[in-house]
């Protein structure tokens, strides 16, 4: 008898074929590995009875993946002939099922490497020091059982391992802003943070990544944290699994983290030798299920990364990565690059028109000209010179501020101008979050139509008018639209701007496909809108294993 399973497996990075070879020859039973595209087959043939201990067993020692999306399985007549020998896999990974229960089996050891990818360890054990003096612990129970004292007692522990040079500590003592929360067991999760299902299994993934997550009401309410959003995952190496076990047996259920190369804690944490750090990534789920990679390209195939750099202009660049990962290259289609970091810009392709660049999001940098430019007409003028007697300190200090001359042209930077003159921050980064922020806390089903149009609204191929679009958020605050109802009125209508835009494509270019990417997209409550909208005339396509943006 011969199963045949068959795994959606996005990534050509070679994790799950080299994993699914390890658990066939620890199972000792005969099998075979194919893939093409992203299908990964495996066969196994035996009598059914030890077919079915190994769908058991598969399913103990066969991890979450962000990468993997679905699986079937089926009875087959024959074992396939000619399948191509699978790809080694040149990726570190964090601690796998099996390398989990070898660690417990181990004496607790935590510098175990994994069945798959490069190896994590070359090193003796692990050094816990006071002041720069070795404390003596005997075992690594104790080890973990003493540094868990350390951390319960509102001390910070300084670590140097795989997962690169940190600090943790209670979260009940965080000082900064800049930090990621651990918790110390998953089911402690929601005791913090709004959490959709699918977001708990990203991150419970073999990846472990970082997660932006809206923390509570109940939470919030401790005023503990500085912010109203954390960056969350859950621990990928070993030695702070089991130190996160024991706290959470004693009451502990979040630890911060807090990246630094240079220390002044009072203990550390040393590994004896050498070892290979982990890649660190950071994703945002989408209501549908999709998964995209905000930062850190460690988990991506080698042939994917080395193309990344070779396009000078940034929205070429991850225009030409999505049609890579896609094999896109006899397609016409069209692609919407939103950052937050650089230059915006609508694009089209295809085999008549070559590359396209149809839309780009100049911005004034001078909020003197900004006013200026709105009052030379007479509905300006009167909308100015309303503004400024109802909002006169919000006027006053958007008329003394001074644009960044290095700012990118994106609607990020946009948003920022229009929230320093709505009075949400005092200078566009902080503004431009506090738009995306205040539109992720609105409850209700629908915001103000803000005006998104182009300078030629004759033309597929303009510059985005950005007078318009900051003139249209002036008159809803003095028609007495609150800041949180703005905001997603800005976010919606951009959305539905991008739809718009992607129909006229269809239909002015025959575009086949829109592709999504920038970091904007990594605004999950945007992104869910965009796709929703663009989806019900046109294919989209996102990165699959590479970031959204690059850097």
């Amino acid at each position: 008898m011969i199963l045949a399973f068959e795994f959606n497996y996005i990534s050509k990075n070679a994790v799950l074929e080299n994993m699914l070879e390890s658990i066939c020859k620890d199972f000792e039973i005969s099998y075979n590995i194919g893939k093409v595209n992203n299908i990964v087959s495996l066969y196994v043939e035996g009598d059914e009875t030890q077919l079915t201990s190994f769908s058991d067993f598969i399913g103990t020692r066969l991890p979450l993946s962000i990468f993997f999306k679905s699986t079937a399985v089926n009875v087959v007549e024959e074992m396939p002939k000619g399948l191509e020998p699978i790809a080694g896999c040149k990726l570190c990974v964090p601690f796998t099922p099996k390398t989990l229960t070898t660690c417990k089996d181990k004496n607790l050891n935590p510098l175990i490497n994994n069945e798959v990818g490069i190896s994590t360890f070359d090193a003796n054990g692990v050094i816990l020091k006071e002041n720069g003096n070795v404390v003596t612990t005997n075992s690594f129970e104790e080890l973990y059982t003493k540094i868990a004292e350390i951390l319960a007692n509102n001390e910070e522990v300084y670590i140097n391992s795989v997962s690169g040079s940190y600090v943790i500590g209670k979260i009940e003592n965080l000082k900064i802003k800049d930090f990621i929360v651990i918790p110390t067991d998953l089911s402690v999760v929601e005791k913090m943070v709004v959490i959709r299902e699918n977001e708990i299994k990203a991150l419970a993934s073999l990846e472990k990544p970082t997660i932006k997550l809206r923390v509570n009401t109940l939470y919030s309410s401790k005023g503990i944290l500085p912010t109203a959003r954390v960056k969350l995952k859950l621990a990928d190496e070993l030695l702070v699994l089991n130190v996160c076990e024991r706290l959470h047996k004693n009451g502990v259920d979040f630890i911060y983290k807090v990246d630094t190369e240079t220390s002044t804690c009072r203990y550390s944490v040393e590994i004896d030798g050498s070892f290979t750090k982990l890649p660190q990534i950071e994703v945002c789920v989408l209501e549908n299920g999709e998964i995209l990679i905000l930062s850190g390209d460690g988990y991506s195939a080698p042939q994917l990364r080395e193309n990344l750099n070779k396009l000078d202009t940034k929205a070429h660049a991850q225009f030409a990565t999505i049609m890579q990962e896609h094999n896109l290259f006899d397609e016409k289609i069209s692609c919407f690059y939103m950052s937050k970091t650089h230059d915006d810009m609508i694009m089209h392709l295809s085999d008549k028109t070559g590359m396209l660049n149809l839309i780009k999001f100049p911005i004034v940098r001078d909020m003197k000209e900004i006013f200026e430019t709105i009052k030379l007409s007479t509905i300006g003028a009167k909308l100015v010179d309303s503004y400024k007697k109802q909002f006169p300190e919000i006027y006053k200090s958007a008329m003394n501020y001074q644009i960044p001359s290095d700012a990118s042209n994106n609607i990020y930077n946009i948003w920022g101008i229009a929230g320093v003159i709505l009075g949400l921050a005092d200078n566009i980064e902080d503004a431009s979050e506090k738009v995306i922020e205040n539109a992720e806390d609105f409850g209700g089903k629908k915001g103000p139509r803000v005006d998104y149009l182009l300078v030629d609204k004759e033309s597929i191929k303009s510059d985005f008018d950005m007078m318009r679009l900051i003139r249209s958020t002036m008159s809803f605050k003095l028609a007495g639209t609150d800041d949180i109802t703005l905001s997603f009125g800005m976010m919606e209508a951009f959305a539905y701007f991008l739809s718009d835009t992607s129909d006229s494509c269809k239909e002015n270019l025959s575009s086949e496909k829109t592709l999504l990417c920038g970091s904007m997209f990594g605004v999950r409550k945007f992104a869910e809108i965009a796709c929703k909208n663009i989806t019900a005339s046109s294919q989209i396509c996102l990165n699959r294993e590479l970031p959204i943006d690059t850097l």
